[in-house]
């Protein structure tokens, strides 16, 4: 299909073995998954986008999408709450931000409504919208008045926190999380209960994401660019 064909955008080169297997894990989680989150940095919503992935996600009558838009503390209260109006309108949207405490477990969430963000709570290390998208995600469950089990698959362009997000609703850090896009290579299944599993995938930029905005996003890596200019003049043009 059109969405797998992809390569590593702004003149990156990555060998052609490692790329087929990102492609191959990050299908896995797509095809196993019953719910499939996508992960979006509010500093871009629209420009992290996959389209032809969330059109291969509703191609399946049986799976749901959910947008994630992610990191709403590096953006002001009012923008994250009007992007999160605007994207609710398409797909069920959840406003987050991950928590950033070192410890390995017990990781705090912030019981406050997300949509009553203000810079005060963005000061706290604790998660926001944890409740939010778990109340979301207990309510797929529920078929018939009975709970079942789902897989929830985590998707997104590499470095928009992908395994922060899964650490931060299970409260510990499960999954290996980096600054530098592609820390995560294979699939990581982890138990939120016992009726939800979690897949986080690795980050990879598919066709429509290739190009020299891929490295403005820090979705790949720096020093696989071939032509550094091309980053500078897009910014140059802004």
């Amino acid at each position: 299909k059109q969405w797998y064909q992809a390569e590593y955008g702004g003149g990156v080169q990555v060998k052609e073995g490692i790329r087929r297997s990102y492609y191959k894990e990050f299908r896995k989680v797509v095809e196993q998954a019953d719910v499939v989150l996508e992960v979006l940095d509010a500093r871009d919503p629209t420009g992290c986008r996959c389209r032809d992935a969330e059109t291969a996600v509703l191609s399946d009558y049986n799976k749901r999408l959910i947008l994630i838009l992610n990191k709403i503390d590096l953006v002001p209260p009012d923008i994250a709450k009007a992007w999160h109006k605007h994207l609710s309108k398409q797909f069920p949207t959840v406003l987050f931000k991950a928590n950033t405490q070192t410890q390995r477990s017990h990781l705090k969430q912030c019981k406050v409504d997300v949509m009553a963000v203000n810079y005060k709570m963005f000061g706290s290390s604790s998660c926001l919208g944890a409740p939010e998208l778990t109340k979301l995600l207990v309510n797929y469950t529920r078929n018939k008045g009975i709970r079942t089990s789902i897989r929830v698959g985590v998707i997104g362009l590499p470095n928009v926190g992908k395994s922060s997000l899964i650490n931060s609703l299970l409260r510990s850090r499960s999954c290996v999380v980096g600054a530098i896009p592609g820390v995560t290579k294979t699939v990581q299944e982890v138990e939120l209960d016992k009726n939800i599993k979690l897949l986080d995938s690795p980050g990879v930029v598919l066709s429509e994401n290739v190009g020299p905005l891929a490295t403005i996003q820090n979705a790949v890596k720096l020093d696989s660019l071939e032509d550094p200019m091309k980053p500078i003049e897009l910014i140059m043009e802004h």
